[in-house]
């Protein structure tokens, strides 16, 4: 019995140091997964992902193997942290902001300031190349094609062919269960999508025009206000952030009718706990991701938090923070994930075994927050109308955008 020791006694040890380089963490627990809290800038590729340098990283997506890609914004390109070795590279952008080499080898293609990232059921990799007012695809084999967009910012009309389509400045993209391509349009306060019958761009949500009304209503008839991240739920609920509103907006799926689901329309903090969404004030949210229980998470990223809305029906609703304690910077990682300082909390993806990835966009980190449907932040949490400080006036989507604040709704 005693020769049998030594050898359990190695396995503890293996699991423990295996454990530790693979990053395994107890559920809510919230860790970094690349880049260095607060240093903005570029460096890293072919080291490891946490010695890297960011430049206010705007969108992320995880491929089907675990590889958490993201869009390197301020850098120009689009990285990735291989999931095995936790190593991160360029995949695509050589770091230039420009449009070349379209059609081409993705590391020698250029791109401009890029935003929100998705992958459908082939591997391919849509981005939102924000600056060059166009939507590209990275395939499996390497190569960038642009799908949408001709290059002018603007608008010159619904229901064209994509690469003949003019956006401004596209922020967000999702794809539906169906398989189509879905796109925030924002600066023409528009959701689009790619038809899969007609292959035509076509309007989803929004009139053009700037402005909150619609609910109840057919979704083009609806206003919209700089709308940014898409989600979509294993039923073809589309999920809106209406950024500028401080709103969430839902499109169901068989009326294609809208409805506000969260957010009172006026900047602030409020409704944590069991007060109704509608009762809840957000301040520029641009993050949505859906968990494998149905919740929708919400980046309300000027109050640095990540909120979770548990929808029962229009009438029966709560928000809840899991992620942040509201004060903005960094306070370091391996802490529980509502003890954790943040900083412009942006785009968001869960994955199939739970784990949040978001882009911490302010601090240019990639962080991680493992079993986020099971975090359960304690009571003196979860308060509902608890005091809060008003958001910082530096706002996100002035940072993205240029705006003014009297372009948005207060």
């Amino acid at each position: 019995m005693k020769a049998r020791y030594p050898f359990i006694l190695i396995g503890v040890l293996c699991l423990s140091v295996c454990a530790g380089a693979l990053g395994l963490t107890r559920p809510g627990q919230l860790d970094d997964a690349a880049g260095m809290p607060g240093k903005r800038g570029f460096s890293g590729d072919g080291d490891d992902a946490l010695q890297a340098r960011l430049g206010n990283p705007m969108g992320i997506a995880v491929d089907r193997y675990g590889n958490i890609f993201f869009s390197d914004t301020v850098n120009h390109r689009v990285r990735r942290v291989d999931a095995r070795t936790g190593e991160i590279d360029t995949v695509v952008g050589t770091g230039k902001r420009g449009f070349d080499n379209d059609g081409g080898n993705a590391e020698m293609a250029t791109l401009n300031g890029p935003t929100g990232l998705v992958f459908d059921s082939l591997g391919n990799l849509y981005i939102a190349d924000t600056g060059n007012q166009r939507i590209r695809m990275f395939t499996p084999k390497g190569y960038l094609y642009t799908i949408a967009g001709d290059g002018r910012k603007g608008y010159n009309g619904n229901g064209m062919r994509p690469l003949s389509s003019s956006l401004n400045n596209p922020t967000a993209v999702a794809i539906s269960p169906q398989g189509e391509l879905y796109i925030s349009d924002t600066g023409n306060n528009l959701v689009r999508k790619i038809d899969r019958r007609s292959g035509f761009l076509v309007t989803v949500a929004g009139t053009g025009d700037a402005g909150n009304s619609g609910d109840l209503d057919l979704a083009e008839n609806a206003q919209l206000n700089k709308p940014s991240a898409l989600v979509f739920d294993e039923r073809g609920n589309l999920f809106i952030a209406d950024t500028g509103n401080h709103q969430i907006r839902w499109v169901e799926p068989r009326r294609h009718l809208i409805f506000t689901i969260a957010g009172t329309g006026k900047r602030g903090f409020s409704g944590e706990g069991d007060r109704k969404c509608t009762d809840s004030a957000f301040s520029n949210p641009t993050g949505l991701a859906v968990d494998k229980l149905g919740r929708l998470y919400i980046a309300d990223t000027d109050n640095q938090r990540i909120r979770r809305l548990t929808v029962e029906s229009r009438m029966d609703s709560k928000v809840v923070t899991v992620v942040g304690t509201g004060e903005r910077g960094y306070n370091g990682d391996g802490m529980d994930a509502w003890d954790a300082d943040l900083a412009y909390p942006g785009a968001m993806v869960i994955t199939k075994h739970d784990m949040l990835f978001f882009a911490d966009t302010g601090n240019n980190l990639i962080r991680r927050v493992q079993g986020i449907s099971t975090v359960e932040p304690p009571v003196k949490y979860t308060g509902y109308g608890q005091a809060q400080a008003q958001p910082d006036d530096r706002n996100f989507l002035q940072v993205l955008f240029g705006v003014k604040k009297n372009n948005t709704a207060n």
